[in-house]
């Protein structure tokens, strides 16, 4: 009996995630908790600015305000307010993010302008690490997505 065998690829993995992420949301967050460790990307500068600004415990955790941000933008989320609600509204959602409790919107507002500069970083290392991998999967888009996110 002959063995058949499949050779997985980058791009059929990608396009199984991007089913998954429309046909299965709860599997497409299982996946991104077994496969993407935000804080992997998270400079420690970012870590003390974050952690030392108020100088007591925040009740929100920085990897949330950051995965919240991510979230948004990979659900095509238009606004804050829009994300508040489907944060208070998506369980599965706010335990992704690590949200025992939805911040108000003016917690987001200040997040992103107190942390513009360590965000810019951050991500830069994120399209410094992710843009080898699109330029795997397709060439011509990793140029739109690199220029995109910059």
């Amino acid at each position: 009996m002959a063995n058949n065998y499949h050779q997985l690829s980058l791009k059929d993995t990608f396009s199984d995630c991007k089913d998954m992420f429309v046909d299965d949301v709860p599997s497409f967050f299982q996946l991104l908790e077994q496969h993407f460790d935000i804080s992997l990307f998270i400079p420690q500068t970012f870590y003390n600015a974050f952690y030392q600004h108020l100088g007591r415990k925040r009740d929100y955790p920085l990897t949330g305000f950051l995965s919240a941000l991510i979230l948004q933008k990979i659900f095509s989320i238009p606004t804050v307010s829009l994300l508040i609600l489907l944060l208070n509204l998506c369980k599965e959602l706010r335990d992704f993010c690590g949200f025992s409790k939805v911040p108000d919107p003016p917690l987001f507002t200040r997040f992103k302008l107190d942390f513009a500069d360590h965000l810019d970083l951050m991500f830069q290392q994120m399209v410094d690490y992710t843009e080898p991998i699109c330029q795997q999967i397709d060439s011509s888009l990793a140029q739109i997505l690199t220029f995109d996110t910059s």
